[in-house]
């Protein structure tokens, strides 16, 4: 019986082990409590070993409040409005991976839209409105 436990115990672990790592996907491309313009090289270098390429842009948004965190219980591909965020932009500069840099662009975010799974959780920023940019 006890083995049978431990099997169970380990599967349902992994379950969530899998959940949590989608869950995190999104806020692990796109959102930090802090990050200096500097670090776009730092932060880009997780995201391109995933895909073994450098990625032309990403937008982090710097959220200490945690004001993204429940940004999927507005619905999928709702644009979150009114939201004043400071982002910055990191644009690729050399393409040539492992190799990639990064230019920061630093701005401010008035409206997100993301795309949501079916447990609320965000999996894909689909649109950035930035401040003073039409």
């Amino acid at each position: 019986g006890i083995m049978k436990i431990q099997v169970v115990a380990v599967l349902l672990f992994a379950l969530s082990a899998t959940e949590i790592c989608e869950a995190l996907n999104f806020f692990q491309k796109h959102v930090v409590p802090q990050m200096a313009p500097g670090d776009c090289n730092t932060k880009m270098k997780v995201i391109n070993e995933q895909k073994k390429k450098c990625k032309p842009i990403n937008t982090f948004f710097l959220d200490p409040k945690g004001v993204l965190t429940g940004i999927c219980n507005h619905g999928n591909k709702k644009p979150i409005m009114d939201i004043d965020l400071e982002i910055i932009d990191c644009k690729v500069d050399n393409k040539k991976y492992p190799h990639c840099t990064y230019k920061s662009v630093p701005g401010k975010a008035t409206s997100v839209t993301v795309l949501c799974d079916q447990n609320n959780v965000p999996y894909h920023l689909e649109d950035v409105k930035r401040a003073g940019r039409k």
